[in-house]
């Protein structure tokens, strides 16, 4: 699972289609990439809690359709060539959105339901399942997404809870409105949710990196890090458990 900032990789002969490539090398024929992408017409804001959109609003705004979605821009450009690649697979969650290429895409991105954003059932249950590994070319600690499975699985109180709605396609192909409830990746708990302090993905992966149980090195100009994926969950979820259990 990728996560990666161009910016501070620097300037790559055959820009991010070749960065893409080469990851796909990495890890061979028998392996996968993934990235989250979301969607960069999530209406996930305009109706997050009490948020509602006019009605004017809801019939204009186009329903999710993962073979013709964006990424959303603020995860950085190389999830756009992610997206776009021939052989990408993509879920069916429109905010929480994964897409993947390789042996495993399709089992990865599979029955991505609303409110299965992040935890059981989530695509980052079966890439768990299946081992992987994380790679941040040059991404900030804060891009962990993984260790949102962590907090959805963590057994401490009073976690938030958000309810929001997205636009799907039934299968007439006619868009529906959906409200649903999940944990609140902003910030699981109140702690984590103070307007510029870090939430607890940052947190914990910068304790991790602190406990030096990671692989680090740089590719281009990036400082880059590689997590083994069930390791920094279970890391995560005792160090949860540990301060808020």
């Amino acid at each position: 699972m990728v996560h990666a900032s161009l910016k501070a990789i620097g300037e790559v002969e055959g820009g991010p289609a070749a960065i893409v490539e080469a990851v796909r090398d990495s890890v061979g024929p028998a392996g996968t990439v993934m990235a989250f992408v979301s969607w960069d017409r999530s209406p996930y804001s305009e109706t997050l809690g009490e948020n509602r959109l006019s009605a004017e609003e809801r019939d204009l705004w186009p329903a999710y359709d993962p073979g013709d979605a964006g990424s959303y821009r603020g995860f950085g450009v190389l999830n756009q060539f992610i997206v776009a690649h021939p052989q990408a697979h993509r879920s069916r969650h429109p905010d929480a959105s994964m897409v993947a290429i390789g042996l495993h895409a399709e089992f990865l991105v599979a029955d991505h339901r609303l409110g299965q954003a992040y935890g059981p059932g989530s695509p980052l249950e079966r890439f768990l399942a299946v081992d992987g590994k994380v790679l941040l070319l040059g991404a900030s600690l804060d891009a962990v997404t993984v260790l949102h499975y962590a907090e959805a699985i963590a057994e401490i109180s009073n976690k938030r809870r958000v309810s929001y709605e997205m636009p799907l396609l039934d299968e007439q192909g006619r868009k529906r409105w959906h409200r649903c409830e999940d944990f609140d990746s902003n910030g699981i708990l109140d702690c984590f949710a103070r307007e510029g302090e870090p939430d607890a993905v940052e947190t914990i992966a910068r304790a991790y990196v602190a406990a030096r149980r990671h692989r680090s090195g740089r590719v281009g100009s990036a400082s880059s890090y590689l997590f083994d994926a069930p390791d920094i969950v279970a890391f995560g979820k005792c160090w949860l458990e540990t301060r808020y259990g």
